[in-house]
């Protein structure tokens, strides 16, 4: 259910189990770069005597950052630099600890593994920053928060010593976005990650860091503050000419073929007819070194990139991850707010179906990132020519001490009318006191807002700790705020919320976390619009148990009649009323309040290993009559889910998932359920290419998915040229299998993917 607050912060405390505090690299850590004579080979012997020069300090070693205390095992690292690369090395003890390395291609199984890794912000205020990783057999994995299609071409290799393992990464500078001048401070961190007992290492930390799962909260950009410096790297012109990043051009083509070839999934979710674009470009051209422009064509929108589906039951809407290469570019730059209370944002790309073409500038100077497009293009299946420009902006230093942004869009629609939103807040941070604060307000006007105008107000304080955390907000949201591009749970909701966690460890805990949140809206009829509650603990035992959300969540949501009952000759019991949770402005006809109560109790196994195990019941009084109970009362509902995954030998991978809604109408008494089932498995096939299938059945009508059957398959072959080869067959976002198989071959011109 929706809480007011969606940042899950995992782990606390500065202390280790022995309450003795432990030296640490930190933010005002400074160590000097220093350059290679000579460019240094990928050779993870480290014979090379010139690794000895760019040894880094471990003044108190590798922190845990899963257990915050000491690092079990010794992990030594070495850096250095010269116009061209970037050279990292690592030696990393692993006795008494099995080593996992079971992946064989790039990209594919992130967190399963060991690996070591860098990060780098060589902006030195968090506006470029990049995660390079490698396992013990020299798999490669890279992050950047600029593009979450980051896939440059860069070099690792690595070798097992026993119970050690050594790692070297060559990283070419113009893969990452370099600044003019010299010399430059960059921001530096190690991590690594030791898969058998799932947990995560720091060379650089801070009470305040955050642990997650990997690939899924850690590691993570938001810790980027607490980097130590890398100082004194001479930026030459030579340097700054080869790390100039290359013009990019990517183009595509597709083919479909099947009874169902023209069915592609809509922004909403559903399947529907679209005419098959057999060809588009991606254009990527650097202005400077760290701007860039980019512009689209006829941009593919088969997805068959990246397939996202789900059937738990919820209250309100999911936001997905954009793929699609002109919006994932620089896509921070355009949602510019920093202090975002709850899921509104004004900018939503997913939403944006099939367009025709767009424009951006996007990137950074300073301590400012800014990002402005445009994009047009027409719905056939609805009719709707649109034409929309969006932008944003952001000054922020590199502690986030002080910040403040503008973001916004103006959007032209032939069938749904204009909208213009526009968007503007400061947020501020003391870092001895804790102290955080934050103001945000938006305003949108137009044909698109009933009333012609609408705001979004919002604001909290916070007092953040290493081991504790107070946050309290306040939010007003007024009736029909919904920015056409934008993503709004719900509109017409205005009151506090509340957001709290205490966590540390024990010599039994490896780190535990209780957190409570609460919120309660009123509407302009007076009436609770929205009011939830949660309190939950979340604990990983030493011995490979854990607790993940154990606790109840409590919640209410009103809906209102869309239509006058009397006007209609009919009454508000009447269950073919039709209804909406956004907003009941400005009559409130006929308003019922539906409760979303559960009790979870999750248990999970080896979570953070190649071999997790998770169990989880959840029950409660949830929503207002589930399909086929023809009951408009409350359900009491009981939702199972088991899942595990696990590597078979050196190729294969397995999934399995078992998941059910069992549900008995409160009113009528009658029962119904929905099972789902789902075995996928996949093979990598090389260091570049890997094929997934999946098999999903879903049966029953107790829930909110539709029931069917879904096969669906895919092939990804990525060439040494860059260029790369996908063959998907259906698609695992669909509740049936798609008759369908499409080919897309991508041809990469000029500079690295998503640079």
């Amino acid at each position: 259910m929706r809480m007011f607050a969606y940042t899950v912060v995992l782990g606390a405390g500065l202390f280790c189990v022995n309450g003795t505090a432990l030296a640490a690299v930190t933010t005002d850590t400074a160590v000097p770069a220093v350059v290679a004579p000579h460019p240094l080979a990928v050779d993870p012997s480290l014979s090379d005597p010139v690794w000895k020069t760019g040894a880094l300090p471990l003044p108190g070693g590798f922190y845990c950052l899963t257990t915050r205390s000491g690092a079990q095992h010794q992990t030594s690292v070495w850096m250095l630099y010269d116009d061209r690369n970037l050279y990292v090395a690592f030696r990393a003890e692993q006795a008494g600890t099995p080593l996992v390395a079971t992946q064989t291609t790039n990209d594919v199984g992130f967190g399963v593994d060991d690996f070591v890794g860098v990060g780098i912000d060589t902006s030195g205020v968090g506006t470029q920053s990049y995660y390079f990783e490698t396992t013990p057999r020299g798999i490669r994995y890279e992050q950047a928060n600029e593009n979450s299609r980051y896939k440059p071409s860069w070099s690792a290799a690595a070798s097992v010593h026993g119970s050690s393992w050594t790692a070297v990464l060559v990283i070419p500078l113009n893969v990452m976005r370099i600044h003019g001048g010299s010399p430059q401070s960059w921001r530096i961190n190690f991590i690594r990650n030791v898969a058998a007992v799932g947990e995560h290492y720091t060379w650089a930390y801070n009470g305040l860091m955050q642990d997650g799962s990997i690939g899924n909260g850690w590691p993570n950009f938001f810790d980027v503050r607490y980097f130590a410096a890398w100082d004194g790297v001479r930026v030459s012109s030579a340097m700054l000419s080869a790390s100039r990043p290359k013009p990019r051009l990517e183009v595509y083509g597709l083919g479909s073929a099947g009874l169902n070839r023209n069915l592609f999934q809509q922004a909403n979710g559903t399947f529907l007819p679209e005419n098959v674009r057999s060809t588009g470009l991606d254009l990527t051209y650097p202005v400077t070194s760290t701007i860039n422009f980019v512009g689209t064509m006829n941009p593919d929108f088969s997805n068959v990139e990246i397939d996202q589906q789900t059937i738990a039951p919820q209250e309100f809407r999911r936001q997905l991850t954009e793929y699609r290469p002109f919006f994932a570019q620089g896509a921070a730059f355009i949602n510019a707010d920093a202090a975002q209370i709850g899921p509104d944002i004004v900018f939503y790309s997913p939403d944006i179906g099939p367009f025709d073409r767009g424009e951006k500038l996007e990137g950074t100077f300073g301590k400012q990132s800014f990002g402005v497009l445009n994009f047009h293009g027409f719905d056939e299946t609805t009719g709707n020519t649109f034409n929309d420009t969006a932008y944003g902006y952001k000054h922020a230093l590199q502690n986030r001490t002080f910040l403040y942004w503008a973001d916004g869009v103006i959007a032209h629609h032939s069938v749904f009318g204009s909208d213009a939103t526009n968007e503007f807040g400061v947020a501020g941070r003391n870092l001895k006191t804790g102290f955080v604060w934050a103001l945000d307000q938006s305003f949108e006007h137009g044909s698109w807002v009933p009333q012609g105008v609408a705001h979004n107000s919002n604001g909290f304080i916070d007092v953040h700790k290493p081991n504790y955390e107070v946050n309290i907000a306040y939010q007003d949201l007024s009736p029909n705020y919904n920015p056409i591009d934008g993503f709004t749970a719900d509109s017409d909701i205005r009151g506090p919320g509340l957001f709290a966690w205490a966590a540390g460890s024990t010599p039994f805990v490896k780190n535990y976390q209780f957190t409570v949140q609460a919120d309660r809206y009123i509407d302009r009829s007076g009436a609770v619009h929205q009011a939830d509650g949660f309190a939950g603990l979340n604990a990983t035992l030493r011995n490979g148990f854990s607790i993940n959300g154990l606790g109840p969540s409590v919640g209410e949501l009103r809906s209102y009649s869309l239509i006058d009952p009397i006007a209609n000759a009919t009454t508000c019991s009447d269950p073919a009323l039709p209804r909406s949770y956004f907003t009941g402005y400005p009559s409130y006809f006929c308003g019922r309040t539906d409760t979303y109560n559960l009790f979870s109790i999750p248990i999970g196994y080896g979570d953070g290993t190649p071999t997790p195990i998770d169990a989880s019941v959840n029950f409660g009084r949830f929503g207002f009559g589930m399909l086929g109970t023809g009951d408009n009362g409350a359900d009491y509902v009981h939702l199972y889910t088991l899942s595990t995954s696990r590597p078979i030998g050196r190729l294969l991978s397995l999934g399995l998932e078992y998941d059910g809604t069992f549900e008995r109408g409160i009113q009528s008494g009658a029962y119904d359920s929905q099972w789902l089932r789902r075995i996928s498995l996949g093979a990598l096939l090389g260091q570049d290419s890997n094929i997934t299938i999946s098999l999903r059945g879903i049966n029953g009508r107790g829930g909110f998915a539709l029931p069917g059957n879904n096969l669906a398959a895919a092939y990804h072959r990525k060439f040494r040229s860059g260029d790369e080869l996908f063959v998907n067959f259906g698609t695992p976002a669909s509740a049936y299998t798609l008759n369908r198989v499409i080919v897309k071959y991508l041809f990469r011109f000029g500079g690295e993917a998503g640079t």
